[in-house]
């Protein structure tokens, strides 16, 4: 069985930078005449961050730490990680890390070097790093961003809100640039799978993640992100099925889900199949596949964190990802639906959207059926009478016990009503749209509560308390050995000043102990 590759180490990451601008003269000739095709090569590189489609990416950024959401489980197939009960090796943590700077850092400089920070390339380039940044940002807290420089490798670390900031400056610039590209970009055309060389597009995506970015920070910095919200609709988010991005060429490689799921590692969550199996949601044969482990099929999704270890490594034939099984699927960047479901928060804060929370609700919803070509929107629309399933386990609990069933999570109806419960019925049903975007369920649910998921059985972590489940992933052991000096200082700036796994980031933290 293929085992996962050795971590990336940052240093080793950021030394490459020497290396590869020492090959400038390959790429220009001409330093005063950049020539088109390298820079563009080299963004295509950088895009490999969106999909995450090789399958090491996969694991480290799809399916490990995205256990957390609800969406996807880790099952842990071969030896089991930890994710489970809180407590994954240091090395996954350098995965993750290791990944978004090799894709972004390797390239970035050089694309720098041979646009003078001008033109569409570069606007296209800096969004990836805004858009990894924004991972990274949600994933481990701190990060060195504002003070990254060619060929360093000792980082100073921002804080979070320094950071944040820093990074809507970037993607504002992005937007400004993008905004006086016209049309299609000839050149783009031929490399881009996502949006073919239609700055209009980028566009809205570069406003949707910066409407998303605004959202996430504002329970911390509420009028700044009112400011940036309300500027991100008023310039163009995605408003449509053909303004969702996706990467039909898996960035060149078979489809990272295809392969994780062959091995038997990745399973579809008990969490967002119990809430739809409740809904009776009719776009879950569009999401899974149905569950072979007994008679009659239907679906079944494994309990993220059940009450042993080798539960996880016996689920191979319950609900698998229909990703998994079609190494041609697409996979998702970014949902329209989401633009729509952001607004819909935006509004209930008081916000100009453009709109009310229902209206952008509805349209929510509206935008995920179309996305998946699945009909009957205006029945589940109307549904003000099913709510979310308890999950029941295919599997025989011992005499006593109740095995890994679970009661319902949540009694929340999806019909829109004034009832106070607002924020969940709109995250739930954002929850169950992004399917596939996990960073985007955990870091609602770290900020909010809501969606409301299933406790793992236990927590290996003293940290971590399972009515509150793993709020970041630590800093790598990379960082430790080869910068230890910047990351010792950055565990400072952490919440309570401790590298843990229980350690609530910037964004999510709240005064009282609660969501």
């Amino acid at each position: 069985m293929k085992k996962i590759t050795k971590y990336i180490s940052l240093v080793l990451v950021l030394s490459l930078l020497s290396g590869c601008i020492g090959k400038f003269e390959e790429y220009n000739k001409n330093p005063y005449e950049p020539s088109k095709v390298a820079p563009y090569s080299l963004l295509s590189e950088m895009w490999k961050i969106y999909a995450n489609a090789q399958q090491n990416a996969c694991q480290y950024n799809n399916t490990m730490w995205a256990s957390f959401s609800g969406v996807v489980c880790e099952t842990g197939a071969w030896g089991g990680r930890g994710f489970y009960y809180y407590s994954a090796p240091d090395g996954f943590n350098d995965g993750s890390w290791g990944d978004n700077f090799t894709k972004v850092s390797n390239n970035l400089y050089q694309i720098e070097a041979m646009t003078q920070k001008e033109g569409v390339v570069y606007a296209l380039a800096e969004l990836v790093k805004v858009y990894s940044a924004q991972v990274l940002l949600s994933l481990y807290g701190p990060i060195p961003y504002s003070q990254a420089t060619q060929g360093a490798t000792k980082i100073a670390y921002d804080n979070e809100e320094t950071a944040w900031h820093a990074a809507f400056d970037d993607l504002d610039d992005v937007i400004a640039k993008l905004s006086l590209a016209n049309g299609i970009d000839a050149d783009l055309k031929d490399i881009d799978q996502f949006f073919g060389g239609d700055c209009a597009k980028w566009l809205k995506f570069a406003n949707t993640l910066k409407l998303r970015m605004a959202i996430r920070i504002s329970g911390k910095d509420p009028e700044f992100a009112r400011k940036k919200a309300e500027e991100a609709v008023t310039s163009g988010v995605m408003e449509s099925k053909g303004d969702s991005c996706w990467d039909t060429t898996n960035s060149g490689e078979p489809n990272g889900y295809k392969v994780v799921g062959g091995w038997g590692e990745v399973r579809a969550n008990a969490c967002i199949i119990s809430c739809m199996n409740g809904y009776e949601d009719p776009r879950r044969p569009k999401y899974f596949t149905e569950q072979s482990a007994q008679p009659g099929g239907g679906y079944v999704g494994v309990r993220h964190g059940g009450i042993s270890q080798s539960y996880h490594s016996t689920c191979v034939n319950y609900s698998n990802l229909l990703c998994a099984i079609d190494e041609t699927a697409p996979t998702v960047v970014m949902y329209a639906a989401e633009a729509a479901f952001l607004r819909a928060e935006g509004a209930l804060k008081g916000w100009n959207m453009g709109g009310t929370a229902q209206e952008f609700y509805e349209k929510g919803i509206r935008l995920s059926f179309e996305e998946f070509n699945v009909s009957g929107v205006e029945e589940y629309l109307a549904d003000n009478t099913s709510k979310p399933a308890a999950y029941t386990d295919n599997l025989q609990p011992a005499a006593g016990s109740t095995g890994n069933n679970c009661p319902a999570m949540s009694d929340i109806t999806i019909r829109w009503s004034d009832d106070g419960r607002e924020l969940e019925r709109i995250l739930t049903q954002k929850w169950i749209a992004l399917y596939l975007d996990p960073l985007n369920g955990w870091s609602d649910q770290r900020r909010t509560g809501y969606p409301k998921i299933f406790q793992s059985s236990k927590s290996d972590d003293s940290s971590v308390t399972v009515a509150r489940g793993q709020r970041r992933l630590r800093f790598p052991q990379s960082e430790y050995q080869n910068n230890p000096e910047n990351v010792n200082a950055a565990v400072a700036y952490l919440s309570n000043g401790k590298d843990t796994n229980g350690t609530d980031l910037w964004w999510a933290q709240k005064s009282n102990g609660s969501y």
